[in-house]
């Protein structure tokens, strides 16, 4: 147990100094691009990767996930292979459909500011679940040190693409620069999995592929629907806000919403990439996985703690920062704060659902949770016509339903074996 504790230690530290190196980057450019973008530019762009976080799911049925469960490479490997399949087949699909119903999207959809942006999407849908089915790769092969370094790649390349696009195109907004990092993430993570992938491809058929479709089934059934869920009820501000308060609102919040979560998310996606394949390896072996939960957990209320903390403070300095446009981003970013440090505790270790097989579970709880926030949004704006008082309402249905969460996880954490025939 020393020796796991070591290398789970080992393997966040790995993945932390490299996102929090492109995480540093970052915070660098976001002065400059809030002083050669206006908020309307931003908001657009929030919609843009709000909706590209929404359709993702849809478009790749969740499968990256199965990509670390199984017990035998051969099985992996075309887990991987389906996922590409299905993500090149489905995003096609997804543009057709967009060049033959391009106004009934938008005006569906109130998608207006996107503008020709639309076209765009399959695309960056496509980049993107073709980045995380690569990172999940990686991921089963302990390459922490390939993640993070594709990661500090993807960070460089878009904000350089995002700047340079400022001070030359402005009309073309953030948009492309977003697609370059995906692109460079991908061709970084490839770079270092080529070898690997060419020596397992042999395994791959499409017999094998339908087979581990049927056994791991549970997984895009399920996880397609919670992660939409889920990632619909976190982006709901994103998308109300637009039709509520305006894209510059939006804009607003955009911002507040990426610099809370950047410092912090780089300890949660750090702890939840290797916990995902320590605790996986854990129940394949019959070990003591609650004592590894509560011990995960405990750390993350330290660290979660001085970063917060943190922030806190920080955001009392983000109109200098930011320039006196964006004055309202630190009230803001505090009025998220309980909701992100519970979610900060919950979210690295909710990958026990996908191991556990808990997904009918975890669908309900996030439909739940879809619509007290919807709830909250809407009696913010209807009854207050407040944005504040909209945000206040929602952080706190999503503080107290992470708690809700982290308590069930470390019941089920007794759990021994996956629940996957």
């Amino acid at each position: 147990m020393k020796l796991l504790k070591n290398s789970f230690i080992k393997n966040i530290l790995t993945l932390i100094s490299g996102l929090g190196l492109s995480q540093i980057i970052m915070y660098a450019f976001i002065p400059v691009i809030t002083r050669l973008f206006s908020e309307e530019v931003f908001g657009v762009f929030m919609l843009f990767s709000s909706a590209v976080l929404l359709l993702k799911p849809l478009i790749s049925y969740q499968l990256e996930l199965a990509i670390v469960v199984p017990e035998t490479t051969k099985k992996a490997i075309n887990v991987f292979a389906s996922l590409l399949f299905i993500l090149l087949i489905n995003s096609l699909v997804f543009f057709i459909l967009i060049m033959l119903f391009t106004k009934q999207i938008v005006t569906f959809f109130n998608l207006q500011s996107l503008s020709y942006f639309i076209y765009f999407l399959p695309l960056a849908v496509f980049l993107y679940g073709a980045s995380l089915a690569l990172e999940y790769w990686n991921n089963r092969n302990e390459k922490f040190k390939t993640i993070a370094k594709a990661q500090l790649v993807k960070s460089s390349t878009m904000s350089i693409g995002q700047v340079t696009t400022g001070l030359s195109i402005k009309s073309l907004g953030l948009i492309p620069g977003y697609l370059i990092g995906l692109l460079f993430q991908i061709i970084s993570l490839l770079k270092n999995s080529y070898s690997g992938l060419q020596q397992e491809i042999h395994h791959v058929s499409f017999t094998e592929m339908k087979q581990v479709l049927q056994q791991y089934k549970d997984i895009p059934i399920y996880s397609t629907i919670i992660n939409f869920s889920n990632t619909l009820s976190n982006e709901l501000p994103i998308l109300l806000i637009s039709n509520f308060f305006g894209i510059k609102a939006t804009g607003i919040y955009g911002l507040a919403s990426k610099v809370s979560k950047a410092p912090t998310g780089i300890v949660q996606n750090s702890v939840s990439q290797v916990f995902f394949s320590k605790a996986t390896q854990i129940v394949n072996d019959q070990g003591d996985l609650k004592t590894f939960v509560l011990k995960t957990i405990k750390g993350l209320v330290i660290s979660g703690a001085l970063l917060f903390g943190g922030l806190a403070i920080i955001s009392f300095f983000f109109e200098f920062i930011f320039g006196n446009e964006w004055k309202d981003v630190g009230l803001y970013t505090r009025i998220l704060i309980p909701w992100l440090f519970f979610m900060f505790l919950s979210s690295p270790i909710t990958p026990l659902i996908t191991i556990l097989n808990r997904q009918k579970v975890l669908l309900l709880f996030d439909i739940l949770l879809l619509i007290f926030r919807f709830i909250a949004l809407f009696v913010g704006f209807k009854l207050y016509d407040d944005l504040v008082i909209s945000l206040i309402l929602f952080s706190i249905v999503g503080a107290i339903f992470n708690i809700f969460m982290i308590i069930y996880l470390i019941n089920i954490s007794n759990k021994k074996q996956i629940g996957y025939q």
